[in-house]
């Protein structure tokens, strides 16, 4: 019964997050399709796999209080609230402080997923290449645009994967995500007013294959990379370097910043132009220019070439924290840690933008953003190279060619 239920709400059509202007925060999700036939909404699935893990056989009986006080535990729901004064500059928009706060929702929970989605969208505002988002009346056609229609667009989206036995059966690999979360934040501005500017889903930890073709990803995806590299095609050198969204073949549409971070509709990703890819355990240092180093390697390489990533690879417990989606419609930091130091400290990210650095506030962008931190991801330089093929994601899907 629940393993036939858990098949029904397994494939969702799409989800889109839009952000349409600097002031206005908007948001749509379609609905889940549960088979052929029936359609119902995603709150609707929710609830109703809730009450049906809830049924019990047995008879409700009365606790005395005697055996009450010898049972600790926690609550499946718990709210955090706080609040943090910070700069919203950065790619998306001039500077200004503002004063944020923030309602979050915690769900003490341990989910065990197989999830695809046709396609997923956050922010199909219009944009400037500079990452700026054309105002409501719309956009300076003197202007450069960003050629990509949407801030994270990936196809064929899907958590989890299924592993084919020498016998033919067929092993469901599921998607961990532990302590789920559902975060607000507004601005409380001087008249005395607030608006929402902000919304993010995200898990405390998380772990498991994330297939999709990736079109564009704005955000933190932070990559590790690590292994041996054949230099010259011969001597293996055993390399470690940091992959970032990047600009490529041309850079921007102004034909600068080749090689250069681009964490805005980023279609690439790799050593970003100028930082060290350290040999030979620090004895040696490569530093990358035009997306290739001195040796001939490329060092930019196609979002689209990696069909199937392992989140949490690099971890003792093959989970990692704060993976998140977000939408917002100013530059605002998220606290990583609503009960640590909320005093934000600013710093620069690699493209040399002003942007808060503390360890527990994640930076983010006007718009859609996938957060995907330090160490979620860890691939060696063959793998960068050549790319990842996608992992099945379903039991069978010839039309897709999926599995």
């Amino acid at each position: 019964m629940y393993d036939g239920l858990r098949q029904q709400i397994r494939h969702v059509t799409t989800i889109t997050v839009n952000t349409c202007s600097p002031y206005i925060l908007n948001s749509k999700i379609t609905k889940i399709k549960s088979d052929p036939m029936r359609t119902y909404s995603l709150v609707s699935q929710v609830l109703f796999t809730c009450a049906l893990s809830a049924t019990a056989s047995a008879e409700l009986r009365p606790i005395e209080d005697s055996d009450l006080s010898n049972v600790t535990g926690q609550a499946f729901i718990t709210f955090d609230n706080y609040e943090v004064t910070q700069f919203t500059g950065g790619y998306s928009a001039p500077s200004e402080e503002i004063d944020t706060e923030f309602y979050k929702i915690n769900f003490g929970a341990d989910i065990e997923t197989n999830l695809s989605v046709d396609h997923l969208v956050l922010g199909e505002a219009d944009r400037y290449e500079n990452g700026e988002i054309c105002p409501a009346t719309g956009c300076d056609p003197s202007r450069t645009q960003e050629v990509m229609d949407a801030d994270v667009s990936i196809r064929n989206f899907a958590l989890g994967t299924y592993e084919k036995q020498d016998d033919g059966t067929v092993v469901e690999k599921p998607f961990q995500l532990t302590n789920p979360f559902f975060e607000v934040a507004f601005e409380n501005k001087p008249d005395g007013t607030r608006a929402v500017i902000g919304a993010r889903l995200g898990f405390e930890k998380s772990g498991g294959i994330l297939s999709g073709d990736i079109e564009s990803l704005t955000g933190n995806v932070d990559v590790k990379l690590e292994g041996t590299e054949l230099v010259g095609g011969i001597i293996p050198v055993y390399i470690e370097a940091q992959a970032l969204l990047q600009y490529a073949e041309g850079g921007d549409p102004n034909g600068e910043n080749v090689g250069g971070f681009d964490p805005i509709r980023a279609q690439y990703i790799g050593v970003i132009d100028g930082t060290n890819i350290t040999a030979l355990g620090g004895l040696l240092d490569i530093v990358p220019e035009n997306c290739s180093t001195s040796t001939g390697t490329d060092t930019c390489q196609p979002l689209a070439q990696f069909q199937s990533l392992e989140l949490g690879k690099d971890s003792s417990d093959g989970l990692v924290s704060n993976f998140f989606l977000s939408s917002q419609s100013k530059d605002i930091a998220w606290a990583t840690d609503p009960n640590g130091n909320l005093t934000p400290t600013y710093g620069q990210d690699a493209g040399g933008k002003t942007i808060v650095t503390h360890e527990n506030f994640q930076q983010t962008y006007q718009g859609g953003f996938i957060n995907i931190p330090s160490g979620g991801l860890i691939l060696t330089p063959h793998e960068a190279e050549v790319g990842l093929p996608r992992l099945p994601t379903r039991y069978t899907d010839a039309a897709l060619g999926l599995f």
